[in-house]
């Protein structure tokens, strides 16, 4: 097996963007805000160099669609080498990345500000999780609506991440709001 790096990039989420099927830059940029975009962002800057690059390394092919008084659009698709690529980084352990979280950094610094403002922005996380919550349950009625599809069980799994760690934040900040009385 080749040793794929083990940076998490724009290539991998590229590549199981496009094992869903072919699709223009435009059209993957529209998928993530509707799919991974909870847990993953790329945008329009990485998407295309990054099209750019999996077609150089022959990972992905392009094709132009011509359209009637329109710029041709240019659809990519997997090759079987991009699809081999995708398996390759997919068996290789996650490496867990320290996530950088403001609202964390200001209450460890918390008595040296004032209470108050720092009440305030626990509760606006507090409304920002609420908020998330009904977009995940809204994503879940989404995927148990759709048709059979091989991903499905997977896609709910990662939509039920964003749910448990939700509620457990809501759990929290309900916790630094009891002792912030």
């Amino acid at each position: 097996m080749r040793r794929v790096n083990r940076k998490t990039t724009t290539t991998e989420s590229l590549l199981g963007l496009l094992s869903l099927g072919p699709m223009s830059g435009y059209e993957i940029r529209q998928l993530i805000a509707e799919s991974i975009g909870n847990f993953w962002s790329e945008s329009y800057g990485q998407i295309y160099p990054g099209l750019k690059q999996l077609v150089a390394e022959g990972l992905a092919e392009m094709k132009e669609e011509r359209l009637e008084g329109r710029p041709a659009k240019k659809i990519y698709s997997l090759t079987e080498r991009g699809q081999e690529r995708l398996r390759e980084w997919l068996a290789i352990p996650v490496v867990e990345q320290v996530p950088r979280n403001e609202l964390l950094l200001k209450i460890f610094f918390g008595d040296r500000g004032e209470l108050p403002l720092l009440r305030e922005q626990v509760e606006g996380r507090l409304r920002a999780l609420e908020d998330d919550l009904v977009r995940y349950r809204a994503i879940e009625a989404r995927i148990h609506g759709m048709e059979p599809h091989p991903g499905k069980k997977f896609w709910l799994m990662t939509v039920r991440y964003g749910m448990a760690e939700a509620n457990a934040l809501r759990n929290w900040c309900d916790s630094c709001l009891r002792e912030m009385q």
